[in-house]
Formats: C-alpha cells, structure tokens, sequence
C-alpha cells in the first residue's frame, strides 16, 4: 500500500513538473509545429508497452533501478506524461492571454505569473488531471509485474501473487483486489464534484 501510495503520488508529481511548462509555452505560445508536437505526443500512447519492455527492463537493469521506486516512478510518469500534457494544454487554451499580459505589464515574472494568475484559473482543470493520473499509476499492473519482485512492488503485485499454478485463492484475492479499489472509490467520491468541473472546464462558453 505504501508503496503504491509514494509510486502514485510521485509520478504525478513528476509528470506536472514536465507537462506544466509545455502545455503553458505551446497554449499560449504557439508555432507551426505544436499541433504536430501534440499529435506525436499522443501516439506514443498507441505503441503497446510489451514493444518496449525489453530495451526499458535492460536500461533499469544497466542502472540499477529493478525492483525500485524510483524506476517505477520513472516509468509511470513517461506513460501518463503525454496525457498530463493534453490535458493541461486544453485547460490553458480556455484561459485569456490578456490576463497574463496584465501580469506582466504589473511587472509579474514567469514564476509569478504561473503560480498567482495561471494556477488559480487552471486549479479546477488541474485537480482532475491530477486525481486521472494518480488513478492510472495506481491501477499500472504490466510495468509493475515486469520491473519488480518483492521491495518496490505495489498493490497489484500483491493482488497478482494469490495467483498460483495450484490455482486462484479467491478469498483473499477478492480481499487485496477490494484493499486495492476502496481507496481509489474513497478519493473519488471525496473528490467528485471538483472532478466534474475540471473535465468540464471551458465547454460552455
């Protein structure tokens, strides 16, 4: 659980750190090749993982991050960057460049400007992207199969091991597999109505 906690939590973090500054330079401004840029983003999604598992298990072998944290946060944060980086892109899209002008003529930096006008306005968009991330880290089960063994290994590693060649114990894998739901339930109930206004953020004008 813990594990699968820092995991989660990490590889958002990770990916906000990348997908913010390119969503904000390609939103507001834009050359001829961004749409291309996006576009090649996104079909990285398409290429399925098991393509590149062999090179990936190499290179973490070759740099010592089997079975570690760290490799996983690595990992997870490469596979929902491309998402992070849509997402936030088309919340900044719905926000007026003017407002960022004034910023800057009242004399507001880069850093000022995106922590006290952008984050504000893009908060809602944000959250969701988010809380879609932290979701998809944690219910990742390929790369947290293939990567680890036993000291960085998350939930669904753990729910994975009550499977056997003697079979499948169904008692506590119904028990890991709800350990493993409720808190991602939890969080989305908690967080329901900033959900929905995040993926609706800028629809109606």
């Amino acid at each position: 659980m813990l594990n699968s906690i820092i995991i989660s939590i990490g590889s958002t973090l990770v990916c906000f750190l990348f997908a913010i500054p390119a969503a904000y330079s390609m939103s507001f401004f834009p050359t001829p090749k961004t749409q291309p840029r996006l576009l090649w983003m996104l079909s990285t999604k398409m290429m399925p993982a098991v393509g590149v598992l062999m090179p990936i298990y190499f290179l973490f072998k070759l740099f010592g991050l089997l079975d570690n944290v760290l490799g996983l946060i690595i990992i997870y944060a490469l596979m929902n960057l491309p998402i992070a980086v849509w997402m936030s892109y088309t919340y900044f899209c719905e926000i007026p460049g003017a407002i960022l002008e004034a910023g800057r003529i009242d004399g507001a930096n880069l850093w000022e400007e995106l922590w006290h006008l952008l984050r504000p306005m893009a908060l809602p968009g944000l959250s969701s992207t988010g809380l879609i991330l932290v979701i998809f880290a944690w219910n990742e089960a390929f790369w947290s199969l293939n990567l680890t063994s036993a000291k960085a290994a998350p939930l669904t590693v753990f729910i994975a091991s009550y499977s056997s060649p003697e079979g499948l114990f169904w008692a506590k894998l119904s028990a890991a597999s709800l350990l493993a739901v409720a808190p991602i339930m939890v969080l989305g109930w908690m967080t329901q109505k900033q959900l929905v206004k995040g993926l609706t953020f800028g629809a109606v004008k």
